[in-house]
Formats: structure tokens, sequence, C-alpha cells
């Protein structure tokens, strides 16, 4: 099947990307991939979720929402032990609260329902357009 289906997005979508705009630019990604698919091309829908969606969806809805982006840690130098033991007081210091949510909107978009409402419609998109010519995301390769 092609990626021209279109699917009717339920008010709980739409809630969702209008309280969280990053949202809408992942869905612009996934529109863009669904419409210039062509049947040769190699576009597995779980491929696209595992590699590009999921990662960039996880931060701003569903369970993942709310923490701090984790600060960058310098590489590890040669000389330095590979593995650190750390004291309760040390991971305690580590970890980070997520703040309180401000809103009844913001308390939903914490939730499975929020996360099912965003990414039930773009997963059922990507398996639509998905031409089952097996794992990866690329375009078809001629015979040379």
């Amino acid at each position: 099947m092609t990626g021209t289906a279109r699917f009717v997005r339920p008010s709980t979508h739409t809630r969702a990307l209008t309280a969280e705009p990053r949202l809408q630019a992942i869905e612009a990604m996934i529109d863009a991939l669904c419409e210039l698919v062509r049947p040769a091309d190699t576009m597995c829908a779980g491929c696209i979720w595992d590699t590009i969606v999921k990662p960039l969806a996880t931060p701003l809805v569903g369970w993942g929402r709310g923490y701090e982006p984790k600060q960058a840690r310098d590489p590890r130098r040669a000389d330095e032990p590979r593995f650190r033991i750390l004291t309760v007081s040390e991971i305690r210091a580590e970890s980070k609260d997520r703040p309180a949510p401000i809103s009844e909107t913001e308390a939903w978009m914490r939730t499975t329902e929020a996360w099912d409402a965003v990414t039930g419609p773009w997963l059922a998109r990507l398996e639509a357009a998905d031409p089952a010519n097996g794992h990866g995301i690329c375009r078809h390769r001629r015979n040379r």
C-alpha cells in the first residue's frame, strides 16, 4: 500500500499535538516519509519506529515526559577505570525527580493514554506505507 492512505486523527491526538508542538514536527516527518516512499523502496515501519520516531517522541509524551535532559559527560580517558563505584548519596544526587505537572493537560501528556493517542496513528500510517521489502530504510537500488 502506498503512503497516500489517510487516517482520521482522534481528538486526543490533536490535543497532544497542540500541547506539545515538537510532536507536530515528528508528524510532519512521518507524513513526508509515507508520501515519498515508492513501491520498490525499503521502508520498514519497525525500523523507522525503533531508530527515528520512538527516540524523538519518548521525551515529549508518555512516561518519559517531564524529565530534564541528561547532561553530557566527557569521554572516558584510557587510564580511567571502566566502571565506578557509587555511594547511595552519589546515586541520589545524580537522579533527578520530575517536577510536578502544572496543568491537567501536562499531567495527561505524561500518561500511557497520551502516548497511545499520539503514536497509534503514527504506527498505523508507517505500517500502511511500508512496501514490505524487508528491514531497513533506503531507496530502491538498481542492479548495476
